[in-house]
């Protein structure tokens, strides 16, 4: 079967997310063989009318493409002389992602099943709108300047800047960062460093009402003079300041597991504290084994899922830390992890 646009876009960017090595023996080469196919089939190359369209905008513009992704494809240009980064939105995708979005409501009738307390209606309407504005990169570079002031007094982070003049709906052009990603398997010198800026942006981002809902392996830049670079931070989601407090409120109960103060329901807290277990217990390796018994332990208590009450600004403070969290896995660092939120 044919799968619709957004859900390709969907797979391709879970396969930038997953470690296989951090999945159950039983269902990982199938889920990785899938991830995997789901990526290369909606990664093809742009059609070179499209790339053309964009390069006459630049005096210098490299035909061949330093990223292909579901859906944009990158470039290497110069603008004034400086290294940018351009990527083109694949044409036609927002038109077809539209389509998928009117069968979206169809949905409705199993979430309300899977969660009896949430409001469905609101969790539909937060994704629509979400999926909506990362197709739109005048909206992402907005975005993109407004958290990179947010995220600015983070020591060793580097957010690209944005040529807002030369950006369009689909063409977003920013500062060019040299580096491979995690995602290519680069390592940088000091992993422990690197997980402290990381965790230190998302929680600085949080506190300023944004969700780092994208910040995969695929776009943390390790650069060469040991900082770390951090790439789509302009498809962050506005949360509010209530739902961090919550989410913060929540992170110290369990690092003391204390039920009493947590703001949730008892349901809530137990579901929460079976899958992060000894991660917030203190000093912890965060690699590979420890989400994969992370997941192992998250599995029954999803027979709990009934009984919690999420809003939508909910999700996308847990997609933002549960990308963060596979992606601290790539450093395999170990920290007291609820201690260094708490710091940061």
């Amino acid at each position: 079967m044919r799968q619709a646009p957004s859900a390709r876009v969907g797979l391709a960017r879970l396969a930038g997310v997953v470690d296989p090595g951090a999945l159950p023996t039983a269902i990982r080469e199938p889920i990785a063989r899938e991830l995997e196919a789901a990526r290369a089939a909606a990664c093809e190359p742009l059609e070179a009318a499209a790339v053309k369209r964009v390069a006459s905008a630049f005096d210098d513009f490299d035909p061949d493409p330093i990223a292909i992704r579901a859906a944009a494809q990158t470039h290497r240009g110069t603008v004034d002389g400086v290294p940018v980064a351009i990527r083109i939105r694949r044409p036609g995708l927002e038109r077809s992602v539209r389509n998928d979005l009117a069968l979206l409501d169809t949905l409705a009738p199993a979430l309300r099943a899977a969660l009896p307390r949430a409001d469905a209606g609101a969790l539909l309407r937060s994704a629509r709108e979400q999926l909506l504005d990362e197709l739109d990169f005048e909206h992402e570079a907005s975005m993109q300047r407004r958290v990179a002031r947010a995220l600015r007094g983070i020591d060793g982070l580097v957010v690209p800047a944005v040529h807002s003049d030369l950006c369009a709906e689909d063409v977003l052009v920013a500062e060019l960062l040299d580096g491979e990603t995690l995602a290519d398997g680069a390592r940088p010198s000091d992993p422990a460093a690197a997980a402290r800026t990381l965790v230190a942006a998302h929680v600085a981002a949080a506190r300023a009402g944004f969700a780092l809902v994208d910040a995969r392996p695929g776009h943390v830049v390790v650069l060469a003079d040991g900082r770390i670079g951090l790439l789509g931070v302009g498809m962050a989601r506005p949360v509010g300041r209530d739902r961090v407090g919550r989410a913060f409120d929540a992170l110290a109960a369990l690092r003391g597991a204390d039920e009493s103060s947590f703001p949730g329901t008892a349901a809530e807290y137990a579901v929460a504290r079976s899958a992060l277990g000894p991660l917030v217990e203190g000093e912890a390796r965060l690699d590979a084994t420890a989400l994969r018994c992370a997941l192992r332990r998250a599995l029954p208590a999803l027979e709990l899922a009934p009984q919690v009450e999420p809003q939508a600004d909910d999700l996308w403070l847990a997609r933002a830390a549960g990308q963060l969290v596979a992606t601290l896995a790539r450093l395999e660092a170990s920290a007291d992890w609820p201690a260094l939120v708490a710091s940061s």
